[in-house]
């Protein structure tokens, strides 16, 4: 296979040399440009900062916690934390009022001492009253009667 060169197309390469002047001066209005966006930016963040007046309530008025949920910093070391103050506070013994005799003693041997005393119970079913509202002082509850029952009258 051969190849022939076209000379009606311009022998397969550009013609016309590039322009070196427009290249140099495209890059210079380029980097003119960006200079001005810069002093431009800097401009407008000095004229922000100069004028820039906080409110006088905002300085005197106290900080307010925002309400919660809060967003919490370490949340794997405050929860390490809770876990462990609760795991103490089920395996110790403590002293939680000297006056009226109540202490603070291990779960494991506090459903122990439970089991051997029992919980108390209350039969509701047997209980006539579970449930109802007490009558008025004034009033006595009367037996209601019905048709057909004889009271030996």
């Amino acid at each position: 296979m051969e190849h022939t060169a076209h000379p009606s197309n311009g022998g397969g390469h550009e013609t016309r040399e590039v322009d070196v002047r427009f290249i140099f001066v495209s890059l210079g209005a380029l980097l003119f440009g960006a200079f001005l966006a810069c002093i431009l930016v800097v401009g407008i963040f000095q004229f922000f900062n100069h004028t820039y007046q906080p409110d006088v309530i905002a300085k005197e008025s106290p900080q307010v916690t925002p309400p919660g949920p809060r967003v919490e910093p370490y949340p794997a070391q405050q929860l390490a934390t809770l876990k462990a103050k609760e795991d103490h506070i089920l395996t110790s013994y403590a002293i939680v009022d000297q006056k009226q005799g109540l202490v603070r003693v291990p779960i494991e041997q506090a459903i122990d001492m439970v089991a051997q005393k029992g919980l108390p119970s209350h039969d509701y079913l047997s209980d006539i009253l579970a449930g109802k509202k007490p009558s008025a002082p004034g009033k006595a509850a009367e037996p209601k009667k019905t048709q057909g029952s004889s009271n030996g009258q």
